[in-house]
């Protein structure tokens, strides 16, 4: 999947095309965490919620983790942005989600292999990489910035906040001493899906399917 420069006459396209582009990234994201559970929920007869999005990856809705995992990186891929810093950030993100989907953690509670280590350090950069799209890329304007352009990046910033914030509570809350008394809320899942809402509407923002200036 390849966006071509456009002459003058095909601008129109090319705006529809980014858009687009922008919308599915943010929809895949938004409703990873809703079909994991409730694809679990029927595939796995159960209703146990697993403690972290990881380990869906053991589940009967692997195939769909995966699949969706890599949907994110082809489309980050595809994603050539308007300058050369965001077609960079946005394949470096794609290529971590790779990671993600290809180093699976380990079904045990010992996460101290090579595995589960790899996939923990790509899951973070990945989110690292989204928020500082968010909060640096997403909010350059060219030109006369309209209100609702000032209205996104608002948005743009408060997502790529809570992006960090929940990257940076996940280790925190597998802290022993802090676990023990949280881990019945599946604090690692709920702060994992966060991330990843954040990172949705985002770049549905972006896409202005939310606060576009025509609508």
């Amino acid at each position: 999947m390849k966006l071509v420069l456009p002459n003058q006459e095909d601008t129109g396209h090319l705006t529809i095309t980014y858009f687009t582009l922008r919308k599915i990234i943010g929809f895949l994201a938004f409703f990873l965490a809703p079909a994991l559970v409730f694809g679990s929920f029927i595939l796995d007869h159960t209703r146990y919620i697993q403690v972290s999005m990881s380990a869906y990856y053991h589940t009967g809705v692997r195939d769909l983790l995966v699949g969706i995992i890599c949907g994110i990186s082809l489309f980050l891929f595809s994603y050539h942005g308007h300058k050369w810093y965001d077609s960079l950030a946005s394949k470096l993100a794609g290529l971590f989600a790779l990671g993600i989907a290809f180093f699976p953690t380990s079904p045990t509670n010992d996460k101290s292999d090579i595995i589960s280590i790899l996939h923990y350090l790509t899951s973070a950069i990945f989110l690292v990489i989204l928020a500082c799209m968010s909060l640096f890329l997403f909010t350059k304007s060219k030109g006369h910035m309209t209100a609702k352009k000032k209205q996104r990046n608002r948005v743009y910033r408060v997502c790529g906040i809570v992006i960090l914030v929940a990257i940076a509570g996940i280790p925190i809350v597998g802290i022993d001493s802090i676990w023990d008394h949280v881990k019945f809320l599946k604090p690692t899942f709920v702060l994992e899906t966060i991330a990843l809402v954040a990172f949705g509407i985002s770049w549905l923002t972006k896409g202005e399917a939310i606060l576009g200036d025509n609508t």
